[in-house]
């Protein structure tokens, strides 16, 4: 897993994406009644989608996002409030399993370094759904052009912004090396925080390894849990995948007659 605990507060100030929220919201009401967020993180979907009057649950590794996820909720008048679960998405247990949909958003899947991990993930997906019920993962496909960069390059300034208590936020990245082996790419994320006179109150590096997925091995292990291919896009509109940008695979549990 990616340290997401050492970054949580400045999650949402960084992640203002909302283009798959329509997308999800689509398919929620279309294959729930009840829905499963895989990797909620800090409820950037989730809440829009209980919002929408979606009966849906949270799940994720991380206390800190889920402590701002339910913080962000108590203000809030939902209708039917998400129940919030603390677990490995490689391996969770839970009393309902009559989901409609279960998806892991935003490229969370790739936070998976193992295939025995990948496979977990899916089969308890599996697990957890009515018979018919839909599952959608979400990740980007493999780009050779950043997978053959020189390893060990420098810090480079991604983004600036400030804080809500006043600090300035300088947000460095830089890609460390690649494993071409276990398809796992090795970057770095460093978040330097000034306070008002300028001075570096916080310095935090963290690292953000990913795991990526070709299109064809994403499918197979998708079969492989039991699942049946039903789409494969390449954004949330819903054209179909050509080879580059997101891999967004949408599968139904197999039916047992």
């Amino acid at each position: 897993m990616a340290h997401y605990e050492d970054y949580a507060q400045y999650y949402d100030i960084e992640n203002t994406f909302s283009e798959d929220v329509p997308f999800y919201l689509s398919h929620a009401k279309q294959y729930g009644p009840r829905t499963l967020e895989l990797a909620c993180g800090t409820g950037r979907i989730l809440i829009q989608l209980a919002s929408e009057g979606v009966a849906i649950d949270g799940l994720d590794f991380s206390q800190n996002m889920l402590s701002i996820c339910q913080k962000k909720m108590d203000g809030l008048a939902l209708g039917e409030v998400p129940q919030l679960i603390r677990s490995d998405m490689a391996h969770f247990e839970l009393p309902f399993k009559g989901y409609g949909l279960i998806y892991i958003p935003f490229r969370s899947f790739m936070h998976l370094f193992t295939q025995e991990d990948q496979l977990g993930c899916l089969r308890c997906a599996y697990e957890h759904l009515r018979p018919g019920g839909i599952f959608i993962v979400d990740v980007y496909a493999p780009l050779y052009e950043v997978l053959m960069q020189e390893p060990d390059s420098p810090f480079e300034v991604i983004k600036e912004y400030d804080m809500p208590n006043g600090n300035h936020v300088v947000r460095s990245d830089r890609f460390v090396s690649n494993d071409p082996v276990t398809q796992v790419q090795h970057c770095e994320r460093r978040f330097q925080e000034f306070s008002r006179d300028g001075a570096l109150a916080t310095e935090t590096v963290v690292p953000m390894d990913t795991r990526y997925t070709f299109r064809y091995e994403l499918q197979l292990l998708l079969e492989k849990a039991g699942f049946e291919v039903m789409d494969v896009f390449g954004d949330y509109a819903e054209n179909l995948f050509d080879g580059t940008g997101e891999i967004i695979m949408v599968g139904r549990k197999r039916v047992l007659h």
